[in-house]
């Protein structure tokens, strides 16, 4: 494409302009190739500014960029290359309207609600994709995913790869970071869905409030004609009912919403449910272990329908998948890891265990580093509350040292029922050690991640191969 059309959508100073033809986009120095337009976008960690040189060197013909520099090939200097850079992406790779697509956003339930979503798809013949929290991965390929909700440019060509590999519909986990951060600006959704709302990410936005604006902003991504799927058991109901959406459908247990269901059988097993819609009712059985996961089961429906799809469909949709990596995942007998980080959500998963649990409740879990401290103490509370014991233990400590942190999560715990052992291996390795046959063991924080990171470094760690490993040598 050439330039000149290209960055007719963003506006700004232009230097050294003259025509050429743009081969790509990247934002990443070292993706540049010959004929790349390269957008220098400032990171949390790095500055796509400072490697204006390599960019130039690998290929660039020419730069966006927030502050004139030096340089002799064509410049355009905008206010946000961010913002930018999302409008080029469209320009560039178009707007995909003919593929439908589903936008999550929540503080629980994303990653289970994208996959039954996905599964409701595959068996509409939608030959979808799905960009989440564990991969970027349609029916011909899997990429394990870098981050909840990519760039913009990198969720473009994402849908690019699946359009050409014959995609109708793509679910996209949303995270609030990403709607801060403008990822999602340029991407018209047919169905936002919001799942619940409670404490997470503080350290990036201050407070609840900017937390839940944040979350609320999927709605103005929404076609005219989109469709909101709601929780109506979620206190945040009263702020989406009162959105200027044209569309909107309320799913809820507790409520009645224009969907409900009745979870029936809850068991180590599965689930049965049955869900109401118009006037008729539904019976769901499904794989997925917890009470909570009905909710996302909910969504899933709700989501269907809103996407004008046979109810049987969507049922066997529901019913075809059978758990989600790192998600209440059984790694052997009753021995579960959950990526649960959240207050909500280690209440939730214990909540559930314990319905299935005839010996004692324990869980070994820690926080993130560099992560919302606010939430640490309250996570010590609710395990220590809802658990027989305790085992307070490192997640990803990244700069801060691991005993801080777990100083911060012992501020909750008011009962004697908890040991700390640093080490993540052998804190597992320990509750291992003395669980007994009747008792079920949660391994929380890390779920699906086969990673620690501790200062700078990225070292292999699996919460489900250390277990497999720590059981051999027992």
């Amino acid at each position: 494409m050439q330039l000149s059309r290209l960055v007719s959508v963003i506006g700004g100073e232009e230097h050294n302009m003259k025509d050429t033809d743009v081969l790509s986009l990247e934002f990443d120095s070292r993706r540049v190739t010959p004929g790349s337009l390269f957008i220098a976008v400032k990171g949390e960690k790095f500055d796509g500014h400072d490697f204006i040189e390599d960019a130039i060197k690998n290929g660039a013909v020419a730069l966006i960029t927030q502050r004139k520099l030096a340089v002799d090939i064509p410049q355009i200097v905008v206010k946000d290359s961010r913002e930018a850079m999302a409008k080029l992406a469209r320009r560039f790779y178009g707007g995909f309207e003919a593929v439908e697509k589903i936008g999550i956003t929540g503080t629980n339930g994303k990653t289970t609600t994208a996959f039954l979503i996905y599964s409701i798809l595959e068996q509409a013949g939608k030959k979808p994709g799905l960009i989440g929290t564990v991969y970027y991965m349609n029916s011909r390929k899997r990429i394990k995913a870098e981050r909840t909700t990519p760039e913009s440019l990198d969720i473009f060509k994402l849908l690019s790869d699946f359009e050409r590999d014959g995609a109708e519909a793509v679910v996209m986990e949303v995270s609030s970071h990403a709607l801060s951060l403008k990822r999602m600006e340029e991407i018209d959704l047919d169905v936002a869905v919001f799942t619940n709302l409670s404490q997470d990410h503080l350290d990036f936005h201050r407070t609840i409030e900017e937390y839940r604006a944040a979350k609320m902003r999927i709605f103005s991504l929404l076609k005219e004609n989109g469709y909101a799927v709601y929780n109506i058991d979620d206190p945040a109901l009263r702020e989406i009912e009162e959105l200027p959406v044209l569309n909107k459908i309320g799913y809820g247990l507790q409520k009645e919403g224009d969907i409900r269901a009745v979870l029936t059988e809850e068991s180590i097993d599965g689930l049965r449910m049955e869900i109401f819609y118009g006037d008729k009712k539904y019976p769901v059985a499904s794989g997925l272990i917890g009470g909570f996961n009905a909710y996302n089961i909910l969504a899933a429906f709700t989501v269907g329908c809103a996407l004008k799809q046979d109810p049987e469909i969507i049922i066997r949709g529901i019913e075809e998948l059978k758990g989600v990596k790192g998600r209440m995942e059984r790694v052997v007998d009753n021995i579960f890891i959950d990526y649960a980080h959240t207050p909500s959500a280690v209440g939730n998963v214990l909540t559930a265990l314990r319905k299935y649990c005839r010996g004692r409740l324990l869980i070994v879990f820690g926080c993130g580093g560099d992560r919302d401290r606010d939430k640490r103490p309250k996570m010590g509370a609710v395990a220590s509350e809802r658990a027989d014991y305790v085992f307070v233990t490192s997640d990803n400590p990244r700069s801060e040292k691991p005993s801080d942190i777990i100083d911060d999560i012992l501020k909750g715990i008011k009962k004697d029922n908890y040991k700390v052992i640093e080490d993540r291996k052998e804190a597992i390795r320990y509750a291992l050690s003395i669980k007994k046959d009747d008792d079920v063991l949660l391994v929380a924080g890390k779920g699906h991640e086969d990673y620690q990171i501790i200062g700078e470094k990225k070292i292999v760690f699996d919460d489900a191969e250390v277990i497999r490993e720590c059981l051999k040598s027992l």
